[in-house]
């Protein structure tokens, strides 16, 4: 009897796992701000001045389960900002691993090539639900997407660079 409750409780000890132990990511690993970026042609932006610019995608995860995303231009030599293109604001969650958003969109009403202030976006969705897979590796979150409708413009997955954590 004494071998066969060993035998049990031993089973029962190996079969536990640690949520850590699972490679799936966690809510603790996302919170902090995390983008990409690439550089853009003067030519195609008639308004700016001389000087070397980037288009930046940023995502900023909070540990109370809210984040704020934004598609914005911003000078490579000061980091200055010089306009916002959309702005994403709500709430997120993750199950195992995949990511849940939802949460409302602002866009600027002017042509692509032009970018506004925060205060010049017009709110044109509400409640918008996505949800993906994604994982946190090193210092790049990646977001995995779901594949796509035959008339559907979309991207397989996107690589985002941790800039800070969460404070």
């Amino acid at each position: 009897m004494k071998r066969l409750l060993s035998l049990i409780t031993i089973l029962v000890l190996l079969s536990c796992s640690n949520d850590d132990d699972t490679g799936m990511p966690n809510n603790e690993e996302v919170p902090g701000v995390w983008e990409t970026s690439y550089e853009i042609n003067n030519e195609d932006y008639p308004d700016l001045e001389d000087g070397d610019y980037e288009y930046v995608l940023q995502f900023e995860f909070f540990s109370d389960g809210t984040f704020e995303s934004h598609t914005f231009l911003r000078d490579i030599s000061n980091n200055a900002i010089q306009g916002y293109n959309v702005q994403m604001k709500g709430n997120f969650t993750t199950e195992g691993d995949r990511m849940n958003l939802i949460y409302d969109q602002w866009n600027s009403n002017t042509e692509a090539s032009q970018f506004v202030s925060l205060d010049d976006l017009s709110l044109i969705q509400e409640d918008v639900e996505w949800s993906f897979d994604f994982s946190v590796e090193d210092e790049e979150l990646l977001f995995d997407f779901d594949p796509c409708g035959p008339l559907e413009y979309c991207a397989d997955e996107l690589t985002l660079e941790r800039v800070t954590q969460a404070q």
